[in-house]
């Protein structure tokens, strides 16, 4: 398309890569190797398809877990392409959290407002209401909870499951002019 000056079909091809399915690793791998051998052929499009290659290793390997994703293909001959692929996802915007729906995610900080507390958000208690949960978050500390509903016609009393041991309760989100939960993004899946 480029060496007959084709720029719709050069714009189409690029459209096309921004598209390309990726499912697994072994697609991720499949896909960027081809990218990187026409590059000197067709950069426009190997940048487009590399790109949709950064924000799958973007949307499906969390940062805490890059490290031991380049760790896994060290020896595959594959490290290169791994090293631009983490690169070109370090570079992207992030991505909405898909817990509390902010860029960038807002984990552990306090959830304000009863319309925050949506089914299936999650949770962990606030460690300075001590008058709640005691000390420090006391027994409720490290636990997250997700959001069954809010139960009463107040918006005050959310009905929660604790993914600790299944438990189900109603707690107030505020109580005495303090917010008792945080929000639970780095559990969330």
């Amino acid at each position: 398309a480029e060496k007959y000056i084709m720029p719709e079909l050069m714009d189409e091809m690029k459209k096309q890569m921004e598209n390309v399915p990726i499912t697994n690793n072994d697609t991720l791998f499949e896909v960027a190797h081809a990218a990187t051998e026409f590059a000197h052929l067709f950069p426009d499009v190997s940048a487009a398809l590399l790109l949709t290659c950064a924000k799958f290793v973007q949307k499906t390997i969390p940062p805490s877990a890059q490290l031991q994703f380049a760790k896994d293909q060290s020896g595959t001959g594959k490290e290169a392409i791994v090293l631009q692929l983490l690169v070109l996802a370090d570079d992207l915007p992030a991505l909405e959290c898909s817990n509390c729906g902010s860029v960038p995610c807002v984990d552990g900080q306090v959830v304000v407002g009863a319309d925050k507390f949506t089914a299936g958000l999650k949770l962990k208690v606030n460690k300075q209401v001590p008058s709640v949960w005691g000390v420090n978050g006391g027994q409720y500390a490290g636990r997250v909870y997700t959001v069954l509903r809010v139960t009463d016609s107040n918006n005050n009393i959310v009905s929660l499951i604790c993914e600790y041991d299944g438990s189900t309760s109603n707690f107030y989100h505020i109580w005495q002019n303090n917010h008792t939960f945080c929000y639970g993004c780095t559990n969330a899946s």
